[in-house]
Parts: C-alpha cells; sequence; structure tokens
C-alpha cells in the first residue's frame, strides 16, 4: 500500500525533471521542431479524448442506471449510504493508478503554463489600472479635503483673532467710564476722516492729473467734432488747431486758422470756462477746465442737503458729461438730459 502511495509522487517528481529538460531544450528548438511537437501533441489529446469516450460508452451500456441521476446524491438516507460506498469503493480502484501525464516531447506543460500566464499578466493589467483610477479619485479627494482643512484653518485663525480683539475691547470698555468711551471714539472718527481726506485728496491729484495729461485733448477733439474720446488716444494740439472734418477725420496742419478764428470757435463752444484768472485758454485747456467744474458740481450736489436724490443742472450738452455717462461715472435723469447726478456705487442703476 506504502509502495502504491509512492509510485505517483515519484511519477511527478521524474515527470517535473523530465519536464525541465524539456523546457532546457526547447530554448534551441528551430520553427520546424515546434510544429511537430504542436502536432504530436494534439494528436495525443486527440487519442486520449478518444479513450476516455471509448471508456465512457462500455460505462453506459454496463449498466442499466441513469448515470444523470446518480451523479447527484440521493434524499433516502439508505441510497445515499450506497452512493457514498460506491464512490469510496472507486477512489480506491483509482487512486493506486498512476494519472495521465503527457509525454516528454509534448509542449502541453509550456502551452498551459504560457496560457497561465498570459491570463495572470491581463488580469495584472487590469488591476494596475482600477487601482490607479482609485488613486487618482483618492488624491482628488485628498487635495480637496487639503484645501477645505486650509480655509477651515484660516477661518478658524480668524474667528479666534476677532474674538480676542472683542474680548480685549470689552474688557478695556469694562475699566472705563462713559466719558473716556466717548472721548475715544471722537479720537476713532477724527482719525478716519482724516484718513478719508487724505484718500480724497490722493485721488483727486491722480484725477486731475489723468484728465490734464489724457482726456482733456480727447475731449476736446469730440466738442470740435472729432472721434469719440477713446477712439483717437493721442491728440497733438496742431490737430485740435486745425481742427476736423464732417466725417470726424483731422484736417491738414499745412493751413491752421488765425488766433482771432480759433479763439471765436473756443469761445462759442466753452464760453466762460475757456478763461482761467482772466486768460484765455486753449482747446485742450478749455475743456479741462470744463471737466473740473463738472466734477466739482456733482460732488457739491451729491454732499448738498439733497444728498444722492438731487441732480446738477447742466450748463450745455457736452463732450465731458457725455465721457462721465458712458463711462458709469455719472447718469443723466430719465426725463430731463439737461440734468445729471454721480451714480451710487452702493445701490441700483436707475432705467
Amino acid at each position: 500500500m506504502a509502495q502504491s502511495r509512492q509510485d505517483p509522487l515519484s511519477n511527478i517528481r521524474r515527470y517535473a525533471v523530465d519536464a525541465r529538460d524539456l523546457r532546457e531544450d526547447l530554448m534551441d528548438m528551430n520553427t520546424s521542431q515546434t510544429e511537430a511537437r504542436l502536432e504530436q501533441t494534439v494528436q495525443e489529446l486527440q487519442a486520449r479524448v478518444q479513450q476516455q469516450q471509448i471508456a465512457l460508452d462500455k460505462l453506459r451500456a454496463s449498466t442499466n442506471l441513469d448515470l444523470h441521476n446518480i451523479a447527484y446524491a440521493s434524499t433516502d438516507p439508505r441510497d445515499k449510504l450506497k452512493q457514498l460506498r460506491r464512490v469510496k469503493a472507486a477512489y480506491a480502484r483509482l487512486k493506486p493508478i498512476v494519472p495521465y501525464l503527457p509525454l516528454k516531447e509534448s509542449v502541453l506543460p509550456a502551452l498551459l503554463a504560457a496560457r497561465s500566464s498570459q491570463q495572470t499578466i491581463h488580469d495584472t493589467k487590469d488591476a494596475i489600472k482600477s487601482t490607479q483610477s482609485q488613486v487618482e479619485k483618492r488624491q482628488s479627494a485628498l487635495r480637496l479635503e487639503e484645501a477645505n482643512l486650509h480655509d477651515a484653518n484660516l477661518l478658524t485663525t480668524a474667528m479666534e483673532n476677532r474674538i480676542k480683539r472683542l474680548q480685549s475691547q470689552h474688557e478695556e470698555r469694562s475699566q472705563k467710564t462713559p466719558a473716556q468711551l466717548a472721548k475715544n471714539l471722537i479720537e476713532i472718527k477724527r482719525e478716519k476722516i482724516v484718513d478719508y481726506t487724505d484718500e480724497f485728496n490722493r485721488l483727486s491729484e491722480g484725477f486731475h492729473e489723468f484728465v490734464t495729461d489724457y482726456l482733456s485733448p480727447m475731449l476736446a477733439a469730440e466738442e470740435l467734432g472729432g472721434p469719440v474720446v477713446g477712439d483717437m488716444p493721442e491728440v497733438e494740439e496742431s490737430a485740435l488747431a486745425a481742427g476736423f472734418t464732417k466725417k470726424g477725420k483731422a484736417k491738414s496742419t499745412k493751413k491752421t486758422p488765425s488766433d482771432s478764428l480759433r479763439q471765436k470757435r473756443i469761445d462759442q463752444i466753452w464760453g466762460s470756462k475757456a478763461l482761467n484768472d482772466g486768460e484765455q485758454l486753449g482747446e485742450a485747456d478749455a475743456a479741462d477746465n470744463e471737466m473740473r467744474k463738472l466734477i466739482e458740481g456733482l460732488f457739491a450736489t451729491l454732499n448738498g442737503p439733497g444728498g444722492h436724490g438731487v441732480y446738477y443742472e447742466l450748463d450745455r450738452d457736452s463732450a465731458s458729461s457725455r465721457f462721465l455717462v458712458r463711462a458709469k461715472i455719472a447718469q443723466f435723469h430719465p426725463r430731463d438730459a439737461r440734468k445729471m447726478r454721480l451714480i451710487d456705487f452702493g445701490g441700483e442703476l436707475d432705467d
């Protein structure tokens, strides 16, 4: 009995040695040898299939039992016990028999190994793709969570600082008398007024520089029938002196009008705004002076008794007023284009 158990193991070991030798020999095989061995292996497998089919046919012919029914366990305990005994007897008879192994020259082991390796490689590639997709999703989720955590930390820090300031202010106020608190509020108010005044003056200077250096020549050109402000960024004084055609193009500077004719044209357009302390101004300077006075009038009206609801009365329809409307700085009265006011940037625009 022990000898019968060792025979299959020795056969398997011998087959493993033979298969290893065969793989070493396969390294030197040429194409014709490979085809011959493949053909031999196919024939061997076909012969083996025929043998198994013949044995199955003999088994079916030698018994009257329904093989399909006896293939499953019976519900009757006695029949089930008989089935188990038959199975045990069959295993006992088959156990000493040497299992079928391919011949030494067969390439079936190599084919099976190649198929198994190919399937393993295919499954590994699919697993890599799936893992990469999951890693990318996790990384994206991680970046989002890190961004949320960063924002939460910033909010937490800001809230903590705010709480500390409020607590500090509360402690300071609790230790001061109402008179001291009122005095502090007045000082804070004065400091804000000074800061706002300085900032207003700085912005006013910047605006006046912009009007003088860049905007006033374009305003003068539009008043003289030239292009709209912005269409001709650089306007020379000679072009203003020569004037513009009906199509808005600059006239030739070879023939400039006389000073008296030029001054008469300036007076007709700008009137008293063409004078500064009794001195006659040119086209650009007159447009600059008009824009300054218009802005001053709009601010004075805004800061007046009526506040934002009061409109400023315009002397005429000028390029300066049209520019302020196009720039969304001011707006005309809905029913009277001779009235204008600054836009309240904290409120809604009127239709």
